[in-house]
């Protein structure tokens, strides 16, 4: 039994490869098990009952929505945002200790900026409509490091844990992570802006882009300003464009090559011999490579575009480097069902 379900295992990891840099089976932060796992003791038993809020989140100009189930909620004249959302939408790391109940948010490493990168990615193309409904708070006496310093909470605020999910104050987490996060009350927007984007509008308006004498408000990324502060007008494209339409095609192609593969191993499955199994891997492989020259083509084409536009082409390192450790993952469990 098994030598069949180890093969199939083994080509069913090729799933994971999609031919994307940002793979759906990355742990949201390896060290962040989930926050669900607080113990009882560290939870206060006071029912706490909050209605959510429908709120616009827009990061570095682009429109996010949490993920299904996460929300934004107002208890006590204070507005709470979910911690991680929040602090990946900055490009921040975040680790939880569940022993201590210690939240650590740091800047991330290289691994951790790719799964960063496609948790966004995700939030980004959520669509999940607004719908209003009565949650029940469970209050934890949770520890916070930001960048190496220890942070409190103030005394008339808490940390909240709902279906799984840590909540904090969102001035809060504006005065801890080191970022400009705003409120509109009116309009009921949260936007925020990460330390990169804002260099990288300095630079723009330096280079004689948008001159205001501030940062304001970015247009949505449809409008005919790009959401960098450079104008279609000038014939640059922004750095935010470039990066989004690589990360959509390379999303449409993880997502056909998942499917592909996923027939593949099915069709490995179904074979009857050693023959047939050979054949599946053989056109496996095939596939993959197929895959491969479509990656490269795509990022090859961007890395063209940032260096056109004067832009950095770090981001183009981290593509290829996560890329090709997974694929090499899925040619070591094709080689290992040969074995």
């Amino acid at each position: 039994m098994s030598k069949v379900k180890i093969p199939a295992a083994a080509l069913l990891l090729l799933l994971s490869i999609g031919a994307a840099p940002l793979t759906a089976s990355a742990p949201l932060s390896a060290s962040a098990a989930s926050v669900a796992s607080v113990t009882t003791p560290a939870v206060n038993n006071n029912v706490i009952k909050v209605q959510n809020i429908n709120v616009k989140t827009i990061f570095d100009g682009i429109s996010m929505v949490p993920p299904s189930g996460q929300l934004v909620f107002i208890h006590n004249n204070t507005t709470y945002v979910p911690l991680r959302f929040m602090s990946y939408a900055l490009q921040k790391s975040v680790a939880w200790d569940a022993k201590n109940l210690k939240v650590t948010v740091n800047e991330p490493s290289s691994s951790e900026l790719v799964v960063i990168k496609e948790y966004l990615m995700n939030v980004t193309n959520n669509k999940d409509t607004f719908v209003s409904k009565s949650v029940t708070l469970s209050d934890v006496k949770a520890n916070f490091v930001f960048n190496g310093k220890a942070k409190t909470l103030p005394k008339s605020q808490s940390s909240y844990l709902v279906n799984g999910t840590l909540y904090v104050p969102l001035r809060f987490l504006s005065e801890s992570v080191g970022n400009e996060i705003s409120w509109d009350q009116k309009t009921m927007t949260i936007t925020a802006k990460s330390k990169d984007y804002v260099e990288h509008i300095k630079e723009e308006q330096m280079n004689g882009g948008n001159t205001a004498g501030n940062i304001g408000p970015e247009p949505s990324p449809t409008a005919s300003s790009s959401p960098t502060g450079g104008s279609s007008a000038t014939g640059k494209v922004s750095y935010e464009e470039i990066t989004s339409a690589t990360e959509s095609k390379l999303n449409s192609l993880k997502s056909q090559s998942k499917s592909t593969l996923f027939n593949t191993a099915m069709e490995y499955l179904a074979a009857q011999d050693d023959a047939s199994k050979a054949s599946v891997i053989a056109k496996g492989k095939q596939q993959l490579a197929s895959f491969t020259s479509s990656f490269n083509s795509i990022v090859s084409d961007a890395e063209q575009q940032l260096k056109a536009n004067g832009y950095s082409t770090d981001i183009i390192n981290q593509y290829r480097s996560a890329f090709e450790s997974e694929i090499q993952n899925g040619l070591n469990a094709v080689a290992g069902m040969a074995d």
